[in-house]
């Protein structure tokens, strides 16, 4: 069985949803504001290694994605267009004897220490991204501009 799950860490996390990061933006006649949320997702695999001369006992591995996400609003309403993943930081992963639900708490520590340890560069990831938004703006309004000449 393989599951992604959102622990009780990350839905606490994601509860208080604070960005790490957040950008105003003018461009054209619209403001915009880009919110960066450094977001980790968990994936649990319990396996029963077997052998032929001992029980079983269940071990469960694990796999922590961390990813910086950009969320991008105009006039408080959202605009999923340009809301993405910009970055996936290098996979956290490990394993626990027994099962998965009583390692919950060591994973979910383990996840919040490597959260913390890459905050900095979730800031920083998020402040370079300013250059590439305003650049896919620009796309998309140039595209605009061009579609409302070839109709008029």
């Amino acid at each position: 069985m393989f599951l992604t799950i959102a622990s009780q860490f990350v839905a606490a996390l994601a509860a208080s949803a604070t960005p790490v990061h957040s950008a105003e933006i003018s461009h054209g006649a619209k403001a915009y504001v880009a919110s960066y949320h450094a977001q980790p997702a968990i994936s649990l695999r319990e396996v029963e290694p077997r052998f032929a001369n001992r029980g079983a006992i269940p071990v469960c591995r694990w796999q922590a994605d961390l990813t910086v996400n950009r969320a991008v609003a105009a006039q408080g309403q959202a605009v999923a267009a340009f809301g993405k993943t910009i970055h996936r930081f290098a996979p956290l992963s490990g394993s626990y004897a027994g099962t998965c639900a009583s390692a919950r708490s060591q994973i979910d520590a383990q996840v919040a220490r490597y959260a913390k340890a890459k905050a900095a560069d979730a800031v920083a990831v998020a402040q370079q991204d300013r250059a590439i938004l305003v650049d896919e703006l620009d796309s998309v309004r140039a595209l605009t501009v061009q579609d409302a000449k070839q109709r008029g």
